[in-house]
């Protein structure tokens, strides 16, 4: 299998143009954005696990839109509009569910596992007959990693070629084998559906909100690539920051830079290394993590096999157009989909996915329940540090937007993976280039 590329891209100019503030608060904007850009890209429905069986199904909302997603066969899965042919009501109701039809909660008509009507009472009392294709319209569908995902175009392009090099770049990390659910979560956040995507498209914010981090992680020389509709940045960690300079460190306690602090000796004990060994030799931690980890992961089964050294070290950090973001690493990974309010512009859907790897040949422990939260009511608190950090920046960004003294978006070089995000959404929204 081919590895990871980590070499760097050639840079396209991007241009230096200011962001105009009204795509995140305009709803005519927002109307335009979903007929033209939602309705016509590909979407992460939802885990491919969770249609394991025939009969297993989930729904998809995007913005005023329910899809439903089933295993219809062994070798088929089928996807459809979330709408009863009668009178409109929503057929599935609930997140998941598994049954041999779809029976509309209303008046009962039922559906067979395609789609196909199969069922009205009283049939006999519909003068005008009923369509012999009565069906729930069908919307694209197809697989990737361990992922199912839709479109509402039904012209769309094959998923392979949406998703492009992008997506053969994650291959080696073998999501669908190697890594498990371990956390499903929804979070309302008071801001626009894209302050959600800008949060985790940038590391020039990581030395105001995540001042610990330069302690750990390189946020300077982090390399930045875009791929079209999509766009990555490789995060390296084991080393602090050229920022964490020895007037930082002294400020919060430490002798210089080169002192091993609380946060790097947290990861070396947990890799098995003794931080006092490292007391002035920063440039040495990384390559003994690395080494470390690769002979752990061996240990305990873990499959590393098809991975560099380099990415046993490293946040790999891939955004798909428009919503889904990937934070990789070895162990584990983050998944985050970011979803439109289907009326307001300053509220969105921020869904959080934790993966963990697990061993070769281990069964897959239960799937966690899904949950619905609002940012600020608690649950928040069990996530990472640097998520709540992420979090909380939200609704004060979407809440300056609004001020007359705001005029838009005014990006940094290092800032560019957001600008890439708008030029692909103008080419949708607007239809230039």
């Amino acid at each position: 299998m081919a590895r990871t590329p980590l070499e760097k891209y050639d840079e396209p100019d991007l241009g230096t143009t200011l962001i105009p503030k009204e795509r995140y608060l305009s709803r005519e904007w927002m109307e335009r954005e979903f007929e033209r850009m939602w309705c016509r890209t590909w979407l992460m429905a939802g885990p491919l696990a969770d249609v394991a069986e025939v009969g297993d199904w989930f729904t998809f909302e995007i913005g005023r839109e329910s899809v439903v997603v089933v295993r219809s066969a062994p070798d088929r899965i089928d996807a459809f509009h979330n709408t009863c042919q009668h009178r409109g009501y929503r057929v599935c109701e609930g997140d998941r569910g598994h049954g041999k039809t779809f029976v509309c909660p209303y008046h009962r008509w039922a559906y067979d596992l395609h789609g196909k009507l199969r069922g009205v009472p009283d049939r006999e009392d519909f003068p005008q007959g009923l369509p012999e294709d009565a069906r729930m319209p069908s919307v694209s569908v197809d697989t990737w990693g361990a992922w199912v995902f839709v479109s509402l175009d039904p012209d769309a392009e094959p998923l392979s070629d949406y998703l492009g090099e992008a997506a053969e770049h994650l291959e080696p990390y073998h999501f669908e084998r190697n890594y498990v659910l371990t956390e499903d979560i929804t979070f309302e956040w008071q801001c626009n559906w894209k302050v959600g995507v800008d949060a985790f498209n940038e590391v020039y914010h990581v030395q105001g909100i995540h001042p610990e981090l330069l302690e750990i992680s390189d946020d300077v020389d982090c390399p930045i690539d875009l791929f079209g509709k999509h766009s990555r940045f490789l995060f390296k960690i084991g080393y602090p920051s050229p920022r964490w300079t020895d007037q930082k460190a002294q400020s919060v306690g430490y002798r210089d830079r080169t002192e091993v602090t609380k946060e790097m000796a947290g990861m070396l004990e947990a890799f098995g290394l003794d931080p006092k060994a490292y007391d002035g030799r920063n440039d040495d931690i990384r390559p003994d993590l690395i080494r470390n980890l690769r002979e752990m992961g061996e240990a305990n089964g873990l499959d590393f096999d098809d991975l560099q050294d380099e990415q046993l070290m490293m946040d790999v950090h891939y955004s798909f157009f428009p919503n889904i973001t990937f934070n990789v690493s070895p162990g584990h990974f983050w998944l985050f989909r970011a979803r439109p309010h289907p009326t307001d512009p300053d509220k969105m859907y921020w869904d959080y996915f934790n993966y963990d790897r697990i061993p070769r040949g281990m069964d897959h422990p239960p799937r966690p329940v899904h949950r619905n939260a609002v940012w600020g009511d608690g649950q928040e608190k069990e996530l990472h540090l640097a998520l709540r950090q992420d979090g909380d920046s939200a609704a004060p960004i979407q809440q300056g937007m609004h001020s007359a003294g705001f005029k838009g978006l005014h990006l940094a070089g290092q800032e560019r993976r957001i600008r890439n995000f708008h030029r692909v959404l103008e080419v949708y929204v607007e239809g230039e280039d």
